[in-house]
């Protein structure tokens, strides 16, 4: 399969930002779900939608919300309490292929922005030893009567097993997005 070129976007994303761009023949993916909407751009409701959805990316929201755990590590690579995603994190997301199979997938947090009025998130790259090379971004954003999660990627694969895999490594993948998105979704609210 061909890689897919990121579609033209009116206002850029802060998410888009945050991955850098694509390199070539790696395949870029974007999928968002809305978490609140109004006609009327002062309702409390955006605020608290936002604000939850903030407070979840904080919390590694999404993947924990899939089913996964996450140890970041120490510079001894020792195991360590699980902070708030910040630039410079490393960890490993702890997944079960199939239930039963565990899947180590090592990361760097390389933005992480709370701050602003109108968008939170973060994005990581991956590191040796991830099924995968590319990075992934998580951000809820705020403007004109909603409020939307929105999960970015490019990647492709490194390890035996996932190119072998091909479409099953794909389909997996578009399952956890799934699963992010759907974490998002229910909680916000």
């Amino acid at each position: 399969m061909a890689p897919q070129p990121r579609p033209p976007q009116p206002h850029p994303h802060p998410g888009d930002a945050a991955l850098g761009p694509a390199p070539d023949g790696y395949r870029y993916f974007r999928r968002s779900i809305p978490l609140a909407h109004s006609f009327d751009p002062r309702d409390a409701g955006l605020d608290r939608a936002f604000e939850r959805a903030r407070s979840m990316l904080q919390s590694w929201g999404p993947q924990i919300g899939a089913g996964m755990r996450i140890e970041a590590t120490a510079a001894q690579d020792e195991a360590v309490p699980l902070p708030a995603p910040s630039v410079g994190l490393e960890g490993q997301l702890i997944s079960r292929v199939a239930g039963v199979i565990p899947l180590r997938a090592p990361f760097r947090v390389v933005t992480a922005e709370f701050a602003s009025a109108d968008y939170a998130g973060y994005a990581y790259e991956t590191l040796p030893g991830h099924p995968e090379d590319g990075r992934e971004a998580f951000y809820v954003t705020r403007g004109e009567g909603l409020v939307e999660f929105t999960v970015m990627a490019f990647s492709k694969s490194v390890l035996w097993y996932s190119r072998l895999g091909g479409p099953v490594t794909r389909i997996i993948q578009n399952r956890y997005t799934n699963k992010y998105l759907l974490a998002m979704a229910v909680h916000p609210r």
